[in-house]
C-alpha cells in the first residue's frame, strides 16, 4: 500500500511538552530553578486573621496575619497530628491548631502546647514547616528554596522614589487586563508571550479590532536583545510628526515581565511591571504593580470592537474578539512544544526559552542563577522597558537601547 502524506490529522502524534520549561513542583529541575527566586504569593489585603488557602509552585499553603500584624505562610498540615491549619485560630503571636491547640509563630516555632505538661516542656523541639515572606507595595512575596541560598529581596527602582503624598501603587491581578484572575494553563506559555510583538498587530488589531493607541497600529522595525537575565524587544515606529516611538518590552528571570502601557498614556520608563505566578503546572496568575498619581485611574480594560470589555462579552463575543486569555489558554493546559513550528518572528520566544534552560543547568550543577544577589547594598533592580518618543533633538544617551534606532 502506498502511504500518502497530504497533511491530514489522521495518525498524527499527540505531542509532548518540554518538562524543562513547564514543571513547577519541588524536586523537578524547573521547579528548583523557580525556587531560587522570590515570588508573589498574594495581595497584602488577603493576609488577615482569617486563614487563607493559597497555592504556589504546586504547593498548598496557608496564609494569615497575626494580631500583631505579622504575616505568616505555613504548610497547612499540622506537624502534630496532621489536620489543616486552615481552620486554625489566629492570635496575637501566631496561629493555633484547631485540633489540640498547638500555637505556631510565623517562622514555624511552636509557642504553646496547652494539653502537654507545663504547656509544652519540649515545645521548642517542634516546628511547623514555613516559608519567609516580605511585603512590598501591597504584595506579599515568599522564598521557597534552600535556606542557604536565599537571596536578598529585590526592590525595583521604578518604585523607589514614590512620593507618598501624591502617588500610589496599585495591584492588578486580572489576566492581561482582560480575563479572570486565574488562567487554566501553564505559566510559561503566558510568560513568553511578552516577547511575541507580532501578535499585537494580528490579535489586538486585525482580529479583535484596535484596542490600544492608534500609533501601535503602525508596523514597526523590531529587534530582540539578550543580556544577563534579561530579554528585550525593541519596536521603532515612524510617526507622522517626524519623531519615532521607541517602545521596549522586557522579561527578566524567571517570571518578571515589563510591558509598558499599550495605551501610551505614560511616556518614558515604564510605570508598571508584572510577575507571572506559577500556581502549579496548569494554573497561572499574573500580578501587575502599577505606579500612578493618586486619584487617577490605572490603565483600564481593553475595549473590543463592539465597545465591550472582556468581562462583558458572551461566548460568541469571545469567538469574534479573542484576546490574550483565549489564545494562551487555547494552547491547552500545557502547550505541546513538540508539535510547534517556530519561525523567524518567534526569535524572542526562543531566546526566553533558551535563557531559562541555561539557568536551569546552572542550578542543577550547584550554581546560583542569574538575577539573584546576596548583597544587601545591591538590592535595587532596574528596568529599561518604556515608551520613548525620539526626535532629531533627543539626547540618545538617555534612551535605553538607542542603538537600535536608525
Amino acid at each position: 500500500m502506498t502511504t500518502i502524506d497530504d497533511g491530514r490529522a489522521y495518525g498524527r502524534a499527540s505531542g509532548t511538552w518540554d518538562t524543562d520549561l513547564v514543571e513547577t513542583g519541588p524536586g523537578t529541575p524547573a521547579g528548583e530553578l523557580l525556587r531560587r527566586y522570590w515570588h508573589p504569593v498574594a495581595r497584602s489585603e488577603e493576609a488577615t486573621t482569617r486563614p487563607t488557602e493559597v497555592r504556589l509552585l504546586s504547593e498548598d499553603l496557608v496564609l494569615y496575619r497575626d494580631a500583631s500584624g505579622t504575616p505568616g505562610l505555613l504548610e497547612p498540615r499540622c506537624c502534630h497530628r496532621g489536620t489543616t491549619l486552615y481552620f486554625g485560630k489566629v492570635e496575637e503571636t501566631g496561629i493555633r491548631c484547631p485540633y489540640h491547640g498547638w500555637l505556631f509563630a510565623a517562622d514555624g516555632v511552636c509557642l504553646d502546647q496547652p494539653c502537654e505538661p507545663d504547656r509544652g516542656r519540649n515545645k521548642a523541639s517542634y516546628r511547623q514547616p514555613w516559608y519567609p515572606v516580605v511585603e512590598y507595595h501591597g504584595l506579599i512575596f515568599t522564598y521557597m528554596g534552600p535556606p542557604d541560598r536565599q537571596p536578598i529581596f529585590p526592590r525595583w527602582e521604578i518604585f523607589d522614589d514614590l512620593d507618598d503624598e501624591t502617588e500610589e501603587v496599585v495591584i492588578v491581578d486580572h489576566f492581561a487586563f482582560g480575563g479572570p484572575a486565574v488562567a487554566p494553563c501553564n505559566w510559561f506559555q503566558t510568560h513568553e508571550n511578552a516577547m511575541d510583538p507580532y501578535h499585537v498587530f494580528i490579535l489586538h488589531n486585525a482580529i479583535s479590532g484596535p484596542q490600544f493607541d492608534p500609533r501601535l497600529e503602525i508596523w514597526p522595525r523590531i529587534g530582540w536583545q539578550r543580556t544577563d537575565g534579561r530579554v528585550t524587544s525593541t519596536q521603532d515606529r515612524e510617526l507622522d510628526d517626524g519623531t519615532t516611538l521607541h517602545r521596549i518590552v522586557e522579561v527578566q528571570m524567571p517570571t518578571v515581565r515589563v510591558i509598558p502601557t499599550p495605551t501610551l498614556s505614560y511616556l518614558g520608563k515604564s510605570n508598571n511591571m508584572s510577575w507571572t505566578q506559577p500556581i502549579d503546572d496548569t494554573h497561572t496568575r499574573v500580578y501587575a504593580m502599577v505606579r500612578k498619581p493618586k486619584g487617577q485611574e490605572a490603565q483600564g480594560l481593553p475595549v473590543y470592537a463592539d465597545g465591550k470589555s472582556w468581562f462583558d462579552l458572551d461566548e460568541e463575543g469571545h469567538q469574534r474578539f479573542p484576546g490574550d486569555y483565549e489564545t494562551q489558554v487555547g494552547q491547552g493546559p500545557i502547550t505541546r512544544h513538540s508539535t510547534e513550528r517556530l519561525s523567524s518572528t518567534d526569535r524572542g520566544v526562543s531566546m526566553v526559552r533558551r535563557q531559562f534552560k541555561e539557568q536551569l543547568a546552572i542550578v542543577a550543577d550547584g550554581g546560583d542563577p542569574v538575577g539573584v544577589s546576596f548583597d544587601e547594598s545591591a538590592s535595587s533592580r532596574t528596568v529599561i522597558a518604556g515608551n520613548y518618543i525620539v526626535g532629531p533633538d533627543t539626547d540618545l544617551d538617555s534612551v535605553p537601547l538607542a542603538e537600535t534606532l536608525d
